[in-house]
C-alpha cells in the first residue's frame, strides 16, 4: 500500500487513537485530522481500513488490554508511554483479531517503534510481540470467569466494568448480557428525509433505485437501512442535502416536542445539530431556533450543513447552556443534555473508556445546571424535552424527579408511540429506546412544562 506519511499505516493508525485519547475527539473527526497529511495513490483505500481498524480496536480494547496486561510483567499498558501502548494495541489486534501473520504484524510494530524511539525499546516490544503471539486468549479467558464473572463479562464483550455492573443492577444478567452482545454488533444505520428538499416517499423510491433497501420505522420521515450495495453517503441525494443519517431514537425527539411552524425555539446544546435540522424542518423553515453550544468548531459545521439543507430559521450562538439567557423567552426548548454517551457504545465504540463514576457525577452536575436554565428560558406554558442517549437512572429519571421537585417543572403525559417505560415512580411517563431491543441507540426522552 503506497502512502506518503511519515512511515506507515500503523503510524497513522496510531496517530489517529492518540488523537482519540487525547483530545477525545471521535474516531471520525482524528481520523480527518491525520489523512490531512496524508497523500498517495492509495490514500482512499487506506482511510477506509484505517477506519475499520480504528473502530474495532477501540470497540475491543479491553480484550485487547487484557492480553497485552497478562504478558506484561509487573506492570500494565497503562503504565507505557501512551503512543507506545496504541502500537501495542495495533500489533494485538492484528494477532488476535484480523489473523496477520505474527511475523509480519511485529515487524510493522517493530519499524515504527525504531524510528519513533529507540533500539532498546525496540528489543522490549519484539519480546512482548512474540509473548502476545502465543497466549491462549480463550484459556486466560475461562480462568479468568472462575475468578471473577464481572470482571470476565467486561473483557469478553470489552466494556468498562462499572458499565457490566449498572446494566446488571438495571436489566438483570440474562438480559444484560443480550445488551453487551448488541452493542458489539454492526451499526444500524437509519436515514431522515429532509422534507425541506423531499418526502419519505420519493426518498424510499431514490434510495431502491440505488441499491438501498430500506424498512419504514415508527417516525413518518425515517428510514431503516437494511441492505446496500453503495454505501448512502455516496449517493448524489445525500451530497445534495436531501436525507440525513439519524438514529432513530435521536430522531423521536423533534416529534415528541410537536414542533409548530412560526414558534420561537431554543435548542440549548445543540451541536452536532441533528436535532436542529429536523426541528428547522417540521418547522416548514419557519419561525426561530436559536442553536446554542459551548464548541465554535461545532456550530461552524452546523453551518456548513445548514446550507446543504437549506435551512433558513435557524441562529447559531456560541455560548455555555449552562448561563445563556435571551431577551425574550421561548415557546419550545430542546435539552439533548451532555452526558454518559452509555447507550451509544454501537455506534461510537470510543465512548466506553472516556468516562469513570466522578466524571459522570460531574456531568450530572452540568445537567441539572442546564435543566435550571431551561426553566428560565421558558415563557409560561412553554414546553420542553429532556434525552439523554445514556442508560443511567442518574442522568435521567433522577434528573427529571430534580426538575420536578426542585425546579418546578411537570412532567407532560405524552403517548409514546413505541419504545419502552422507565424506572422509578415516573416511569411510565418516560420513554426509554434499547440498543438490543429496538435496534437504535439505548436513549432516553420525556416532555416537560413550565407551569
Amino acid at each position: 500500500m503506497e502512502l506518503f506519511y511519515r512511515v506507515s499505516f500503523q503510524e497513522v493508525v496510531a496517530d489517529a487513537l492518540s488523537l482519540i485519547e487525547e483530545r477525545e475527539l471521535s474516531s471520525k473527526h482524528a481520523l480527518e485530522r491525520v489523512f490531512r497529511r496524508v497523500a498517495g495513490k492509495d490514500r482512499d483505500k487506506a482511510r477506509g481500513l484505517a477506519h475499520a481498524y480504528v473502530f474495532e480496536i477501540e470497540k475491543w480494547r479491553a480484550k485487547i488490554d487484557f492480553i497485552i496486561n497478562s504478558v506484561l510483567k509487573g506492570s500494565t499498558v497503562a503504565d507505557l508511554d501512551p503512543y507506545l501502548a496504541n502500537l501495542l494495541r495495533i500489533g494485538t489486534f492484528e494477532i488476535h483479531f484480523r489473523n496477520v501473520p505474527p511475523a509480519i504484524a511485529t515487524d510493522s510494530i517493530i519499524r515504527v517503534v525504531k524510528e519513533r524511539f529507540d533500539f532498546s525499546r525496540a528489543k522490549f516490544v519484539n519480546a512482548l510481540m512474540h509473548s502476545i503471539e502465543k497466549f491462549d486468549v480463550e484459556l486466560a479467558l475461562k480462568r479468568l470467569k472462575e475468578r471473577d464473572r464481572i470482571e470476565w463479562l467486561s473483557v469478553r464483550f470489552s466494556h468498562p466494568r462499572w458499565y457490566v455492573e449498572y446494566a446488571i443492577d438495571l436489566l438483570g444478567y440474562e438480559e444484560a448480557v443480550r445488551l453487551l452482545l448488541s452493542n458489539n454488533r454492526p451499526q444500524r444505520y437509519y436515514v431522515r428525509a429532509n422534507t425541506i428538499k423531499t418526502d419519505v416517499d420519493s426518498l424510499r423510491d431514490y434510495l431502491e433505485e440505488n441499491g438501498v433497501r430500506t424498512a419504514l420505522t415508527p417516525l413518518p420521515d425515517v428510514l431503516k437501512v437494511l441492505d446496500y450495495k453503495t454505501p448512502v453517503t455516496r449517493l448524489e441525494w445525500y451530497r445534495e442535502g436531501k436525507f440525513v443519517i439519524q438514529d432513530l431514537a435521536s430522531a423521536y425527539v423533534a416529534h415528541v416536542l410537536e414542533l409548530e411552524p412560526g414558534e420561537r425555539v431554543l435548542d440549548l446544546a445543540a451541536a452536532p445539530g441533528s436535532k436542529t435540522f429536523h426541528a428547522a424542518a417540521l418547522m416548514e423553515n419557519k419561525g426561530e431556533i436559536v442553536a446554542v453550544d459551548y464548541s465554535y468548531d461545532r456550530l461552524m459545521r452546523m453551518k456548513e450543513k445548514m446550507k446543504l439543507l437549506g435551512i433558513e430559521n435557524v441562529k447559531l450562538v456560541h455560548a455555555d447552556g449552562q448561563g445563556f439567557r435571551d431577551r425574550e423567552k421561548f415557546d419550545k426548548i430542546i435539552l439533548d443534555a451532555p452526558c454518559s454517551s452509555s447507550g451509544t457504545y454501537r455506534q461510537f465504540p470510543e465512548v466506553k473508556w472516556r468516562f469513570d463514576e466522578n466524571k459522570i457525577r460531574r456531568i450530572i452536575s452540568v445537567q441539572r445546571n442546564m435543566l435550571r436554565n431551561t426553566y428560565e428560558n421558558l415563557r409560561e406554558g412553554g414546553e420542553m424535552t429532556y434525552s439523554t442517549c445514556s442508560i443511567r437512572i442518574d442522568e435521567d429519571e433522577e434528573n427529571i424527579l430534580f426538575a420536578i421537585n426542585r425546579i418546578g417543572l411537570e412532567i407532560i403525559p405524552y403517548n409514546f408511540s413505541w419504545g419502552d417505560s422507565g424506572f422509578l415512580e415516573i416511569g411510565d411517563k418516560v420513554f426509554r429506546a434499547w440498543t438490543h431491543r429496538h435496534d437504535c441507540n439505548s436513549f432516553f426522552i420525556t416532555k416537560m412544562k413550565k407551569g
